[in-house]
């Protein structure tokens, strides 16, 4: 099975710590970022397919902002907006990144249990496969 590509975009440490970590053991190569910025530098670094785990309420910039800047992005990507809080900001999140024609699964919320989680990224290895092809 080839490796997957994940970002995490959570400002909690430990919380993208646990995601990585469970990420890591199901065979996803996997690259955290702090803020906003880091995961756009990321994604518009590389060009293979990827799948983003985006907490919505982040500094710098949000996961309403990450969507605003990727209008342009040549790389098959999926994602999964997460949240602690109100539905609300995630749900804008989401109807921007489908206007956009970005692929986006269904929305986590924080806590994410851990066989929620893996079952969540075997159904997104899956979508990114059929993605890219």
């Amino acid at each position: 099975m080839p490796v997957s590509k994940l970002y995490i975009a959570d400002d909690n440490a430990d919380f993208a710590g646990y995601l990585a970590t469970v990420a890591e053991r199901q065979g996803w190569s996997v690259e955290i970022c702090a803020n906003g910025n880091e995961l756009v530098n990321g994604l518009m670094s590389e060009t293979c397919p990827a799948v983003a785990l985006v907490d919505i309420h982040m500094p710098e910039l949000d996961g309403i902002e990450v969507i605003e800047l990727l209008v342009d992005i040549d790389r098959p990507l999926r994602f999964r907006f997460m949240t602690g809080g109100a539905d609300a900001p995630m749900l804008a999140a989401k109807l921007m990144a489908r206007a956009r024609n970005l692929a986006v699964g269904r929305n986590l919320y924080k806590p994410v249990e851990m066989e929620t989680l893996k079952r969540v990224l075997d159904e997104e290895r899956n979508a990114l496969l059929a993605l890219a092809s």
